[in-house]
């Protein structure tokens, strides 16, 4: 059942990544995002890499090994952070885009948002069972 699980999580991350560049090789932007953009172009930079790394996140926390997935924030973020960067020089090769750093740096930020959200989460199941075990 765990691995299944896993799976899915990982698969559901890598659709999600191939999403974002499919999307991010268009030469101009989608209706759709220019459509979202009036909620303004960092907000949605964050939103979409905190959703990236979230996936992530879950994929890594969801293998078998308790030293990698003690570690699935960081490598959630980490790998979430460097899909960004990669992310926004691919955009310097597509006509009618263009990469940029506070693109980045927002695309950074969301990335933290989403693995501090799974963080925090497992952190606060951890100590909640931990808690409720305990004699009083």
């Amino acid at each position: 059942m765990r691995s299944r699980r896993s799976a899915l999580l990982w698969v559901v991350a890598i659709a999600y990544g191939a999403t974002i560049f499919v999307l991010s090789s268009q030469p101009v932007p989608a209706p759709g995002e220019e459509a979202l953009a009036l909620a303004g172009d960092k907000v949605l930079h964050v939103a979409e890499y905190a959703g990236f790394a979230l996936l992530l996140t879950l994929a890594v926390a969801s293998t078998p090994s308790p030293r990698i997935s003690s570690r699935a924030a960081v490598v959630g973020f980490l790998a979430a952070t460097l899909y960004a960067a990669l992310d926004e020089f691919h955009q310097t090769l597509v006509p009618g885009r263009r990469g940029d750093a506070t693109d980045f740096a927002a695309d950074a930020a969301g990335a933290l948002l989403g693995a501090g959200v799974v963080h925090l989460w497992r952190w606060r199941a951890v100590h909640t069972a931990v808690s409720e075990t305990s004699p009083r």
